[in-house]
């Protein structure tokens, strides 16, 4: 795994922030999973145990037929198996079918055609570890969105207890989670393709914020 750590410019911290936020490994993780790798230096727990039913391997997104999983697969390992060691399945053409899926959904948006050529490599690709392709994946989003001086690390072991002023939330991003807790996050609506159909539907897959808005994704996610 190869990730570049850089600092953030000095004006942008603040002495009141936490010193670290702990995530979890996302796919196209949500939108207040975003708002937090943007405003603070975050660490990304790849030691933890895999397990089912998180954004790990799945992401939501708005389509003409309601809210669509697009779920990566994986390999079923024996026992207990590492976030950083888990192998996506190749048994399936995952990768067409999500591409394809996101195009459906997103391609009469104002800004899909800006951006679809940026994806298109990462779901050409062929990817044997779960968290190469979701890392890739997360640095391309960072840089359509203009986002690439920012303080991101991967956890080298399992840390059970944070550090005093840190924040662990590690558990919150869950797939079966609405985040109503999470510190710093409010649901604004903003404009999305269906929503004349089923309403606004927050905090779904930062894809469909950045494929409905653009650049004004950075002040929403401020």
């Amino acid at each position: 795994i190869h990730i570049t750590h850089q600092g953030r410019e000095s004006q942008n911290r603040h002495t009141d922030r936490p010193k670290m936020i702990l995530l979890p490994l996302c796919y196209a993780a949500p939108i207040a999973y975003y708002h937090y790798l943007i405003h603070h230096d975050c660490q990304i727990e790849v030691y933890g145990t895999y397990r089912k039913q998180t954004y790990a391997n799945r992401c939501y997104i708005a389509t003409a037929n309601g809210i669509e999983t697009l779920t990566i697969p994986v390999e079923k390992g024996e026992g207990k198996t590492l976030v950083k060691d888990i192998r996506i399945a190749s048994h399936t053409d995952w990768q067409t079918m999500h591409y394809r899926a996101i195009e459906s959904a997103y391609s009469s948006s104002a800004f899909f055609e800006y951006f679809a050529d940026e994806f298109l490599p990462l779901y050409s690709a062929r990817y044997k570890f779960l968290v190469d392709f979701n890392l890739d994946l997360q640095q391309k989003i960072l840089q359509c969105l203009n986002y690439q001086d920012i303080n991101i690390s991967l956890s080298t072991h399992y840390t059970k207890d944070v550090g005093e002023g840190d924040i662990d939330l590690r558990q919150e991003f869950s797939a079966k989670s609405h985040f109503k807790l999470l510190p710093d996050i409010v649901n604004k609506p903003y404009y999305q393709v269906f929503s004349y159909k089923y309403g606004f539907k927050p905090n779904l897959s930062i894809l469909d914020l950045l494929f409905n808005t653009a650049h004004e994704a950075r002040i929403y996610l401020r």
